[in-house]
């Protein structure tokens, strides 16, 4: 029962920082703040493990950097809410996914694919259309799109080995993380350089791109010894896809929501963040009104909702103290340190310094340090003037930083829900997936310093 009253606090510290972003007040602020904490108190209490250790370690040094520092009993309490925007991101961006559920929208294209493989008699290309699916809905429905599209796989297509179609989707999700502005990453780029999403999209775009290059690459050599051989032989679906509404419906409600997304962050004083978090909470909604399902939305929503703290909790946990932990640190001399250290090292090469600071994340991720901990201590002590480089390519340097670490450790959501649906240890996936991290490393390290070479940001 305490996990859905804090389900339901979650949500009210998001729309009281979302109010506090159009009518600032520091009571507001406080009251975020504390209720932040309280979620990190719960939080903390119900985590097991490494990740346990990390952020009560990381709690610790950030206590002791405020009290070093002289830290105002203010400046304490409001740093448990620095992060709100991420997490706001993070609770809100699901309820796109709601609504595609409760109107049918995913059963459709799960009937579609079953229609055209079964009853046309064309080739499924599982693996293809595997990545495919996940690189387009996870861009919205982030890691929930890979058990999704799983399921799908395994009730639409005849037959397809099963890890080496999870892997597929391990894949199909880094392709997102480049470009996406629903995703908590690129939100938190934004906010960290001051950027707009429109400054970094079609770079990341580009990247996005290289990077199937590199999937298509390493594709025939995607195997495992042990894979299992899924099968399934279902009857025809022509009665039940009658029932079910038309996917063109499912790619209207993504265009113009990318449209609304885009548009609103041009028009109005506020970055993709919170752009993308006040559409979370309308758009869905208005677009069920219109189709005359407002109720039941609303009904699914609160169910969301109750379960959220549950589902979320360790996410909730990590982003609140990165940015403790990250203000903490803004308090120090740390981050000049920091700076200095990696400057050195790089000597000022930028392909140097992508390969620095690309690896120093995706060492920390490795050992359980989250990429969004390591991100935001990053993009706080690195001053883009410090390296002679622009906001736009830190802002990508921390992107692919970022999306390689998820790719790389052990500990994220990624490589976990990867290694669930494959049922293999963490472990083995990342030997998997090894040469082929590395091989993304030195193509973004050659790309990205091509296109500084070339002024292009």
């Amino acid at each position: 029962m305490i996990y859905t009253y804090l389900g339901f606090v979650s949500f009210a510290a998001v729309v009281l920082y979302l109010g506090n972003v159009f009518y600032p007040s520091p009571y507001v602020a406080v009251t975020y703040s504390l209720l932040a904490f309280l979620l990190l108190f719960f939080a903390i209490k119900n985590m097991k493990g490494i990740n346990r250790i990390v952020l009560l370690l990381l709690l610790a040094g950030g206590s002791v950097l405020l009290f070093y520092y002289d830290a105002t009993l203010w400046e304490v309490i409001t740093s448990f809410g620095a992060n709100l925007h991420l997490i706001s991101l993070f609770l809100l961006i699901p309820l796109f996914g709601v609504y595609m559920s409760e109107a049918g929208y995913l059963k459709t294209l799960q009937m579609t694919l079953r229609k055209r493989e079964v009853e046309q008699h064309k080739k499924a290309h599982p693996y293809r259309l595997g990545y495919a699916l996940t690189a387009s809905m996870g861009s919205l429905l982030n890691l929930g799109s890979m058990p999704l599209v799983h399921k799908i796989g395994v009730e639409s297509f005849t037959s397809f080995k099963n890890k080496k179609f999870a892997m597929m989707l391990v894949r199909g999700f880094g392709f997102c993380m480049l470009w996406s502005p629903y995703f908590v990453n690129v939100g938190l780029v934004l906010m960290l350089y001051d950027l707009r999403w429109q400054d970094i999209g079609l770079y990341g775009m580009i990247l996005a791109i290289a990077y199937s290059f590199v999937v298509a690459a390493y594709y025939p050599w995607l195997s495992f010894s042990d894979d299992k051989e899924m099968n399934h032989h279902g009857a025809k679906v022509n009665d039940t896809n009658a029932q079910l509404p038309p996917l063109k419906g499912l790619v209207c409600y993504f265009i113009v929501l990318l449209l609304c997304s885009v548009t609103m962050e041009a028009m109005l004083p506020f970055n993709m963040l919170t752009v993308v978090s006040l559409l979370a909470l309308v758009y869905p909604l208005c677009w069920a009104v219109f189709a005359g399902e407002g109720k039941q939305y609303i009904q699914a929503s609160f169910q969301y909702m109750a379960h959220s703290f549950e589902r979320l909790r360790n996410e909730i946990g990590i982003f609140i103290t990165a940015g403790f932990f990250g203000e903490a640190l803004s308090h120090s001399s740390i981050g000049e340190m920091l700076a200095d250290g990696v400057l050195f090292i790089s000597q000022g090469y930028i392909p140097l310094l992508v390969l620095t600071l690309c690896l120093s994340t995706m060492m920390l991720a490795f050992v359980g340090i989250h990429p969004v901990i390591v991100v935001t201590g990053l993009g706080s002590s690195l001053t883009p003037e410090h390296f002679g480089v622009s906001p736009v390519f830190m802002g990508l340097l921390l992107l692919i930083s970022w999306m390689l670490s998820t790719q790389f450790s052990p500990f994220t959501g990624t490589i976990l829900m990867g290694a669930q649906l494959m049922n293999e240890r963490p472990i083995t996936l990342l030997k998997k997936n090894a040469a082929f991290v590395f091989t993304l490393l030195f193509t973004f390290s050659v790309l990205l310093s091509f296109l500084e070479w070339m002024n292009m940001f």
